[in-house]
């Protein structure tokens, strides 16, 4: 279990080295270092549930907060286009995807935790 960590772990900086082109790059970088950084906690076997916990509600609420932003469903890609930003929709509905990701991988994270917990007593 403790490699689904260093999966995380990997997938986070590997979203963090992405985001130093974005408007807003000290947003999104630490966003993805704190669960990149959390991720290779899981993977040292150290589960800190009260943060994972709270980064998983803040997740949440902010990948809902990006989603009721949006003014219309543009999608993820741009036809003909690939990657390239072309409206704030898509910028939005790929933030609360990012947000998604990372308050899955904080669930996951509890769940985890919760379990090993529980093997212990």
């Amino acid at each position: 279990m403790r490699y689904i960590g260093l999966f995380f772990g990997f997938i986070f900086l590997l979203f963090t080295y992405w985001q130093f082109n974005d408007p807003d790059p000290v947003w999104w970088v630490t966003i993805y270092l704190i669960s990149a950084y959390c991720s290779f906690l899981v993977f040292r076997a150290r589960y800190n549930l009260e943060l994972f916990t709270v980064l998983a509600i803040l997740y949440i609420s902010g990948a809902v907060n990006s989603w009721l932003q949006m003014t219309a469903w543009e999608g993820f890609v741009t036809e003909g286009e690939g990657l390239s930003m072309k409206s704030v929709n898509q910028e939005l509905a790929r933030e609360s995807a990012g947000l998604v990701i990372c308050a899955v991988a904080m669930l996951i994270f509890l769940l985890i935790g919760y379990i090993k917990r529980s093997n212990r007593t």
